[in-house]
């Protein structure tokens, strides 16, 4: 059997299994590519359950890795498996039977994957069209103003997330910042709480979440896009490094931990304080600089009083010593 004609996607396989529960791949020992994501689940029988997700990020389905393999694979990279389907004897919630992809062997790690499909790129390119606000200047412009910037920070709702910011914001109160907690594994609640919130007086949204499973929310294209018509503008702080997710990639600002978050908006306030100082300083120069114009215009007007002074002392010298010279020109002449 020529493997190559057996390598699938995960959208192939979703799409071959969607109305039937049977298929020409039934048997076939295949290979799969995708994104391999842990579910912190535990060991079931020989097995745990995890997913690998397609290239494009929208479709996954349930796999079986036994111990031995797991513990060769990382968290979020693309690889190629080889295995077989293998559909779950017990019934999911809404009365269907779950094809699972059993893993018998890794076959290929893939370093770079193009990770960017058509709908993501529609996506970025509608974020290119919108201003790129410079959030650090709008920030530090409101506070120079004597306000507080008004922040509002979403976290999961059992997120560390917030303390992890926090302990690099050791100067939070230039802020107004209000904490929401959501599901932020879960798309349409996150969307729920973006549809529903009055911005209209907010300056800065910031999204956090530490990373680990269920970050695939963030590559859902209808996400992106209402963060894209937000009011204002939006930051992310999600602890996925090495794989950039979609979300990411639009955002005004992307950092890539809640911890880097709180780093920036310490740096901010230390940009401010940096400026006001600078200006303070340039300040008392200018006062110091007109002190001492002052005074040497001082001086300099008490020294020509005292030249004029002087001049004219030698203009009444010169006067009584012409005076005198005619008097004794006129007895000499006498």
């Amino acid at each position: 059997m020529n493997k190559t004609n057996n390598t699938i996607t995960v959208s192939t396989l979703q799409s071959l299994y969607a109305n039937s529960l049977s298929s020409t791949l039934d048997g076939q020992l295949l290979i799969l590519e995708g994104f391999y994501f842990h579910q912190n689940g535990k060991l079931y029988g020989k097995y745990y359950y995890d997913e690998i997700v397609s290239k494009d990020k929208q479709c996954k389905i349930t796999s079986q890795f036994t111990q031995d393999l797991k513990e060769q694979l990382t968290d979020g990279k693309y690889y190629q498996f080889e295995g077989f389907i293998n559909k779950s004897q017990n019934l999911s919630n809404d009365s269907k039977i779950n094809v699972l992809f059993t893993v018998t062997k890794i076959l290929k790690y893939e370093k770079r994957v193009q990770l960017i499909s058509e709908v993501e790129y529609d996506v970025v390119e509608a974020r290119f069209k919108r201003d790129f606000p410079l959030i650090e200047d709008l920030l530090i412009n409101k506070i120079e103003n004597g306000l507080k910037p008004r922040i509002e920070i979403i976290t999961g709702v059992k997120s560390t997330s917030q303390d992890d910011y926090m302990s690099q914001l050791l100067e939070a109160n230039y802020y107004d910042i209000r904490h929401h907690r959501c599901n932020l594994s879960s798309k349409n609640e996150t969307l729920e709480f973006l549809n529903k919130f009055d911005f209209s007086n907010s300056d800065l949204l910031v999204i956090i979440r530490g990373g680990g499973s269920g970050l695939e929310v963030f590559n859902e294209v209808e996400l992106c896009k209402k963060a894209i018509e937000l009011p204002i503008p939006f930051i992310t702080g999600i602890g996925h490094d090495e794989d950039k997710t979609l979300f990411e990639k639009v955002a005004d600002r992307g950092f890539s931990t809640p911890t880097a978050v709180g780093a920036f908006l310490q740096k901010v306030i230390i940009t401010y304080k940096n400026r006001n100082n600078a200006l303070k300083i340039k300040d008392e120069e200018l006062i110091q600089f007109k002190k001492q114009a002052d005074k040497e215009t001082k001086l300099l007007s008490s020294q020509i009083m005292a030249y004029k002074k002087t001049l004219n002392i030698i203009w009444i010298v010169l006067v009584v010593l012409i005076a005198l010279l005619g008097v004794l020109v006129f007895k000499v002449n006498s």
